[in-house]
């Protein structure tokens, strides 16, 4: 398995569409932006997860944004296109993208548990075509 590397400064939501499905709550544990994340079902706050087992993998969503114990987080699902930086410039259009089992992170194969995050997707700015991330989280 590979794990991707993002860089969380260059995190960003390109598009959300109909039906965009994002929650704010506080951070349960430190946040980074492009992180795999899940609701605590103890607490409603997020924290980490990963693809381990049933209970890590959760209710998951990607981090939009980077925060501290205690402090709001913006975790994203589906049908919110992200830009997650390089992190996505070995993969092909149309790879899946998995929860891995590294907490917080996402990869290039399946979990213990198989979670589908999302899948790359071309994205143009200007004529440079550009790998981001259709976020499939959430979606039955």
């Amino acid at each position: 398995m590979t794990d991707l590397v993002i860089d969380a400064t260059r995190v960003k939501v390109v598009r959300a569409g109909a039906g965009e499905h994002q929650h704010t709550a506080p951070a349960l544990e430190a946040i980074t932006a492009g992180q795999y994340i899940r609701l605590d079902p103890s607490t409603g706050k997020f924290r980490l997860g990963n693809g381990t087992t049933a209970t890590e993998v959760g209710e998951g969503y990607i981090a939009g944004n980077s925060a501290a114990i205690g402090e709001p987080v913006t975790g994203y699902q589906a049908p919110v296109v992200m830009d997650l930086g390089d992190a996505l410039a070995a993969l092909n259009f149309a790879d899946p993208v998995y929860v891995s089992d590294t907490d917080a992170t996402l990869g290039t194969t399946a979990g213990t548990v198989s979670k589908v995050a999302g899948t790359v997707v071309p994205g143009f700015s200007k004529t440079t075509v550009e790998k981001l991330l259709k976020i499939n989280l959430g979606v039955r």
